[in-house]
């Protein structure tokens, strides 16, 4: 649509909405039949925040005003109704791609650009898209999925995540199922997160034929709204290969039975089902935190490199408490064999259905702050922006804590 044609549009009754300097957008249901929402705006981070947050997208050519579009019906992909066909299985088993994340976003958006579809003159993937979408990379908040066939980037995706939700913008493939590939790794990718769904935006058969559906407005913003209470995992993601291990902090400690010794069993269990210990940290002792026990704690930080996801550690960690005597009564504070609480994995921040991360409260306790100062003091919280010294000279608990003596 071109310029002109967008005013005729709105004398003839074509109601449209005209963003003014504010990041305001109209509710997603008050557009037109064909999806066509609102123009004018820009596309700065705040305003692309605000619109995909309440299911709305940019969407115009080169010569367009900026519009803004909310799909009635709405085409998403729940992670586990993921269709992979035989042959892409096979493709994947074959590992003739190399699927790699976040390591050549602009190059993957710019060749969606370049590629040419059916039916379409040219493309909306202008220069003011490539820019703004290249910045919310750099935020943290977009992301690029890319298959590499010798060296070669061959095929791609790109889209932005929010809350437990990825919005997908584009994809290409120079080969036979390159952007497949892709595809079937943001579903791995989404599942291991815990992410609700995969916003596809319109309908098309390809899209169909990877198990997407469309969905009535209202469910989807009913979707959106859940999604949106979750903390968005932002900056650059990773795929965890055999060569690329994350670094995971754990504090475990217990007030019940053989504290010491159950200590040691807990490190030998971590090494079998989580990973290599690198770091431990002195055994502290201390009062217990929010009640009264007939025994004190004791507590150790340990580091441990794993190949794991972050939820496969979790529910490792679980899995050990339980195996040593762990009872999860639901009663908040109270005493236990075994507590393991994952502290920091990398420098993700997350916070996703089962688990956040950093630990949420790090900082108040000095239990949790000695034990971790002795083994990682220079250490930066990656929320926080302050060292675990920092934050342990200046933490406002005043309870008494000190090196364990057997």
């Amino acid at each position: 649509m071109n310029f002109i044609l967008f005013f005729s549009t709105l004398i003839f009754g074509y109601m449209l909405f005209k963003l003014g300097s504010d990041y305001e957008f109209p509710h997603p249901l008050l557009a037109e039949e064909d999806g066509l929402l609102a123009f004018g705006g820009d596309l700065s981070p705040q305003r692309l925040l605000e619109a995909y947050s309440n299911g709305i997208f940019p969407w115009f050519n080169e010569d367009d005003p900026i519009m803004w579009w909310a799909l009635n019906p709405r085409m998403v992909l729940l992670p586990n109704e993921f269709h992979c066909s035989k042959s892409l299985q096979r493709c994947i088993k074959s590992n003739k791609y190399e699927v790699r994340i976040d390591t050549n976003f602009e190059k993957v958006i710019r060749s969606c650009a370049e590629t040419k579809r059916e039916g379409q003159d040219g493309t909306w993937i202008n220069n003011d898209m490539i820019e703004a979408y290249t910045l919310m990379h750099y935020l943290g908040y977009a992301h690029s999925f890319e298959a590499y066939y010798e060296g070669e980037l061959v095929g791609g995706l790109y889209g932005l995540s929010l809350g437990c939700a990825f919005f997908g913008e584009s994809m290409f493939a120079r080969m036979t199922d390159a952007s497949k590939v892709c595809f079937a790794a943001l579903v791995d990718y989404a599942k291991e997160h815990n992410f609700m769904f995969i916003d596809a935006q319109q309908e098309t058969q390809h899209l169909k034929s990877l198990g997407a559906k469309t969905i009535d407005m209202e469910l989807f913003l009913d979707m959106l709204s859940e999604s949106n209470k979750y903390e968005t995992i932002i900056g650059k993601w990773t795929m965890k290969t055999d060569k690329e291990k994350s670094v995971v902090t754990l504090l475990i400690g217990g007030n019940q039975g053989n504290r010491k010794g159950l200590l040691d069993e807990a490190c030998v269990e971590i090494e079998k089902r989580i990973g290599r210990i690198q770091q431990k940290s002195s055994v502290y002792e201390s009062e217990a935190w929010g009640f009264e026990a007939e025994q004190d704690f004791l507590n150790q930080a340990i580091v441990v490199e794993t190949n794991l996801s972050p939820i496969e550690v979790l529910e490792n960690a679980l899995f050990i408490e339980s195996i040593l005597g762990r009872v999860r009564t639901g009663k908040g504070y109270s005493s236990r064999t075994m507590d393991i609480d994952i502290m920091f994995i990398d420098d993700i921040c997350c916070d996703i259905p089962k688990l956040i991360l950093p630990h949420p409260r790090i900082q108040e306790r000095n239990f949790v702050l000695e034990p971790l100062c002795e083994i990682m003091p220079n250490y930066v919280h990656p929320k926080l922006g302050k060292t675990i010294q920092n934050l342990l000279t200046n933490s406002p608990d005043k309870g008494k804590i000190s090196k364990y003596i057997e």
